[in-house]
């Protein structure tokens, strides 16, 4: 791992490693500009870029870990619930990050583009906090200062004690970070603009989020684009035949295994990968997914996703809370 880059992602995981995070490391590897240090007690079972480390790391040993650094009593939690925590990240792997400037925390449902258009010169002189989103932070990716100001913010988020310690993932880092980082005057805060005014830059520092119903997050006017991984590059190509390049696609809604029909265990040998409103390949155009038989599959997926969607509504009135996070997580497989 090359020492020499200036920012570490911070990426603990509770449980197995899902088939398309492979898709994340494969992208890491195009970005030797930032390392990503692995906390996990399993290791990604994938070939991994040299600028990923994977850390062995009990998961007793991270929650032991974010309960010193936050002063908490804290038992054992879910995967998810490590969002929460992600804005005490600097204190509690404080001795990992210490040759590095600066830490962020993202997720692994992502492809990164490429990182070094926005990590330039300029961005570490005048940047000590960025989040890829106009209005609120994002856990898919989030990068902060390895300083003290930044590093000791979260203590000052209104009611972080009471969310850390709730049962449930509170979006913590979201919601309740950027209000204590704007209201610190000493850190320099830089944002995206709005997804809109991003996808009119000719690169657009902002991530593409599919949501649930395979729509894109944060668009005011609906499209249906495709999204393309490119040798190390994203591209966003809207239903108007516009292409522009992106900092990353979040594919947070497209994991369900009907979006995944179409991805092979060797993906990381292809030069291109695709992403639309269906998941993981298949149309290469927008106006393909208007066509069969992409269309057909997408109205089958709909029709997938709202069964699902009422049948875990329904078992949720009938079963114990307890039961059913069981349940959902066994059926899921992963964590995250």
């Amino acid at each position: 791992m090359k020492q020499s880059a200036k920012v570490a992602f911070v990426v603990p995981y509770f449980g197995t490693w899902p088939a398309w995070s492979e898709l994340f490391f494969l992208s890491c590897g195009k970005n030797e500009i930032a390392n990503v240090l692995v906390l996990s007690e399993n290791a990604p079972p994938f070939a991994l870029p040299d600028n990923v480390k994977v850390i062995p790391m009990p998961r007793p040993e991270i929650v032991s870990r974010l309960a010193k650094a936050t002063g908490l009593k804290l038992s054992d939690f879910s995967g998810h619930k490590l969002c929460d925590f992600r804005p005490f990240f600097g204190l509690a792997f404080a001795d990992l990050l210490s040759s590095y400037e600066f830490w962020g925390f993202c997720d692994v449902d992502v492809m990164w583009g490429d990182l070094k258009k926005l990590l330039t010169p300029d961005f570490f002189e005048s940047t000590d906090v960025f989040s890829a989103h106009a209005q609120f932070f994002v856990g898919h990716f989030t990068i902060l200062r390895n300083a003290v100001a930044a590093n000791n913010v979260g203590f000052k988020m209104e009611g972080w004690r009471e969310r850390c310690l709730a049962p449930a993932t509170l979006l913590v880092e979201e919601r309740l970070l950027p209000r204590a980082v704007e209201s610190d005057r000493t850190l320099r805060l830089q944002r995206s603009k709005s997804l809109p005014e991003e996808l009119n830059a000719a690169f657009g520092r902002v991530g593409v989020t599919f949501d649930f119903k395979g729509d894109v997050a944060y668009l005011v006017e609906p499209d249906t684009p495709v999204v393309r991984w490119e040798n190390g590059s994203i591209y966003y190509t809207s239903i108007a035949g516009k292409t522009t390049e992106v900092l990353y696609v979040h594919f947070m809604g497209l994991k369900h295994w009907w979006h995944w029909c179409l991805f092979k265990s060797d993906a990381a040998g292809n030069e291109c990968h695709f992403f639309s409103r269906i998941g993981y390949g298949g149309a290469k155009t927008p106006s393909a997914l208007r066509q069969f038989p992409w269309q057909q599959f997408f109205w089958l997926q709909s029709i997938l996703g709202n069964f699902k969607r009422i049948s875990g509504c329904l078992l949720r009135q009938v079963l114990p809370v307890e039961i059913f996070l069981r349940l959902r997580r066994a059926l899921i497989g992963h964590n995250r």
